[in-house]
């Protein structure tokens, strides 16, 4: 199939500003407290990008360099070369599997599973150790279905995430829940690195590329091995940066059940300039390794805004809140236009500070009776 090289780099609008359903007295006030909280991490944010992320001037063309293969025009035009190993078929799982602990109903198994990735650039390195997916296991008996769930950036630590992923309710709605360590993160946080998962948020536009690409290869292996496994129904839910990596999946491959992005970003090319703006760095007029349009373009290659959702759309659901000033509404909100108006839930509150838990789990629990998982 041939491919049309565009003569002149596409230009990328911003994202638009979302009108948000109302919201009463009550819940506005915890959206209010929520925002705030927002905002008051993200000036500590600010001192951690101004410390340990903004790069040196003399940095600025090696990084400049890294972006170069991703604002390549053939790349660009066809960017789902990026994600080749979709067009062959899985490769088979060696796994060691463990007994951790017992649940009400069942088990906590956990995987270990060696990786076989390679990454699409020849000078980088996948990430350390084994593949580590603790498994919430329903015994006797099948699942209705099971959740692969994906935590958020600098998380990985499975007893955590199991908490802020929400799995002891899904698992008492009777689905198995899968939460995977995503590449970089928790125990699989490269010696040398300043804290879990600095590889998706490291100046460099080709590692960070590599890091979502590889934890896309994994989520892939993990759906068809869930459905073997099982025989039930696969869906991915994830939060911030599991809910980039769930939609993104959503638009690669059409063997999802469903999928349940929270609080997704879309354009991390938008999210690195908005903090780069908020450093002192910039306010006194320090250089940019990338203009906001070659940021977005860059990260395009693996925006869920590139790729058409392949599911149903009546299979998808976004949750996203209110008052949320680390992955701003405008993100949840495009998605959703993106995949033709797919159903969205606003909660009260923010990133940090979901208020309503109790509410978004019966709203994505509505969700799955209507499509027939629950």
């Amino acid at each position: 199939m041939s491919t049309t090289i565009p003569t002149e780099p596409m230009k990328l609008a911003p994202l638009p500003s979302p009108v948000l359903p109302p919201e009463g007295l009550g819940t506005r006030f915890l959206t209010g407290i929520g925002t705030m909280l927002d905002t008051t991490v993200l000036r500590a944010m600010q001192i951690v990008v101004e410390r340990a992320l903004i790069p040196d001037p003399k940095d600025l063309d090696a990084l400049r360099e890294s972006a170069a293969a991703a604002l390549d025009p053939v790349l660009q035009a066809e960017p789902r070369r990026f994600f080749g190993f979709l067009d062959e078929p899985p490769h088979p799982l060696r796994m060691r599997s463990r007994a951790r602990r017992r649940l009400d109903g069942g088990r906590v198994i956990a995987r270990r599973i060696e990786s076989d990735y390679v990454p699409f650039s020849k000078e980088m390195d996948g990430s350390d150790g084994p593949i580590l997916v603790d498994h919430w296991v329903h015994e006797p008996g099948r699942p209705r279905a099971t959740v692969l769930a994906l935590h958020g950036f600098t998380m990985g630590n499975p007893r955590v995430d199991g908490v802020v992923l929400l799995a002891n309710q899904w698992f008492r709605l009777g689905l198995d829940v899968a939460l995977l360590t995503l590449p970089h993160h928790g125990a699989r946080t490269p010696v040398g690195a300043r804290f879990s998962g600095e590889h998706f948020a490291v100046p460099d536009v080709t590692r960070l590329g590599e890091a979502v690409r590889e934890a896309v290869y994994e989520i892939r292996q993990m759906i068809y091995w869930l459905k073997s496994e099982s025989g039930s129904p696969v869906g991915v839910l994830g939060l911030s940066l599991g809910g980039y990596l769930a939609a993104l999946t959503a638009g690669l491959t059409d063997e999802l059940d469903f999928v349940v992005p929270m609080v997704p970003p879309v354009c991390i090319g938008d999210l690195a300039w908005g903090f780069f703006t908020r450093t002192r760095h910039y306010r006194e007029g320090g250089e940019a390794a990338l203009s906001l349009d070659e940021l977005r373009r860059a990260f395009r290659i693996h925006s869920p805004l590139t790729f058409p959702l392949r599911i149903p759309r009546e299979r998808a659901m976004i949750v996203a809140g209110r008052g949320d000033r680390i992955v701003p509404p405008e993100h949840p909100a495009a998605l959703a236009k993106w995949w033709d108006d797919a159903r969205i839930h606003w909660f009260s509150g923010s990133h940090l500070a979901p208020f309503g838990r109790d509410r978004i789990v019966r709203a994505v629990a509505g969700h799955l009776r209507e499509i027939e998982i629950l």
